[in-house]
């Protein structure tokens, strides 16, 4: 006996193949599972995603099969299509933490604000250690204009997972918005050590020291900004507002 997708000769009485993982013999939902799985591992993924299609055909009640779907889709660009095999992997097992979470990124990248924050409070009910859906959820919570909310969120995320430094740029850039400068700049310092050359954070640094009145520091940040990005419009206007206001 020959198995018909990797060429191996084996033994009768195999169902599965030992090299290869392939079922023998008449292809079912496993099968397309399997096939499904190994072309994803290769990076072959919309051929992964049409092998998982047909597996969720045949195998309708398979709670991680329908995420796995859900994966697919989002990485081949449908979130709309991955929102609608999230909601069925819900429908089966509804105290997925992972699921919901993957389900609020999908409603976000969809535009669905509102129904990604749900989602990705759903998430942290079930598991309050997720520490992703505090990143997702803060981005949203700002993306809506809940500053305070968004603030909870990255303030729990380094609580949480404290290497996740990303978090202090945002969280410096709502609390920019808050009005609270001081804590803005200690948490851009904490990228400014790893990422110096980045014209945005010189720019919302430049930001927090002009409302500071440390007029000299902030010309320091927005002139880096400017050098870095000529095209720093933002950061250009600021500075010309300052130095306007220094003519007599």
């Amino acid at each position: 006996m020959r198995c018909s997708d990797c060429g191996k000769e084996l033994a009768e009485g195999f169902r599965y193949c030992p090299y290869c993982g392939s079922i023998l013999g008449e292809a079912d939902g496993e099968h397309f599972r399997r096939q499904g799985h190994r072309l994803r591992v290769q990076g072959k993924v919309k051929k992964a995603l049409e092998a998982y299609k047909k597996a969720a055909e045949l195998l309708p009640d398979d709670t991680y099969l329908f995420r796995c779907l859900g994966d697919l889709y989002y990485l081949t660009g449908e979130p709309e299509e991955a929102i609608q095999s999230y909601g069925h992997s819900l429908s089966l097992e509804e105290t997925s933490s992972d699921t919901w979470y993957h389900l609020g990124v999908a409603y976000y990248r969809s535009g669905y604000v509102k129904q990604a924050i749900e989602a990705l409070e759903r998430c942290l009910e079930i598991d309050p250690d997720f520490a992703m859906a505090y990143y997702r959820l803060g981005i949203a919570f700002y993306h809506r204009g809940n500053l305070p909310h968004a603030k909870e969120c990255y303030e729990k995320l380094l609580a949480i997972h404290p290497e996740s430094k990303i978090a202090h740029y945002h969280l410096g850039i709502v609390c920019n918005a808050l009005g609270e400068y001081e804590c803005a700049l200690k948490n851009f310092e904490v990228i400014e050590k790893r990422n110096p050359e980045d014209a945005a954070l010189m720019y919302h640094m430049g930001y927090a020291y002009f409302h500071l009145h440390d007029v000299t520091k902030a010309v320091v940040k927005l002139r880096r900004a400017l050098e870095l990005n000529p095209q720093h419009r933002a950061a250009q206007l600021l500075l010309d507002s300052y130095m306007d206001s220094k003519l007599p």
